[in-house]
């Protein structure tokens, strides 16, 4: 049987060590489907992508499901 995988920058990820989010139940949610739910579904946080491809933190106001393309993200926050 093939174990699950969580995302390898899920401990350190600031949206979740500040708890930024509004509703208490959103983080649980955003870390259900995205952060431990395979590796298909971490690699499509947008967080995740923009970090692997600038090699840096993602400011905190990213979040998982951006709508901006990961290029849009670098060039608004200048990465």
């Amino acid at each position: 049987m093939e174990t699950i995988s969580s995302c390898p920058k899920l401990e350190k990820c600031p949206i979740y060590l500040k708890n930024v989010f509004f509703n208490p139940n959103a983080g649980e949610t955003y870390r259900k489907i995205y952060c431990t739910a395979g590796k298909e579904k971490y690699t499509s946080c947008k967080r995740f992508l923009v970090s692997e491809k600038v090699g840096k933190p993602v400011p905190e106001s990213v979040m998982l499901n951006c709508s901006l393309t990961v290029d849009e993200i670098i060039a608004k926050y200048n990465l």
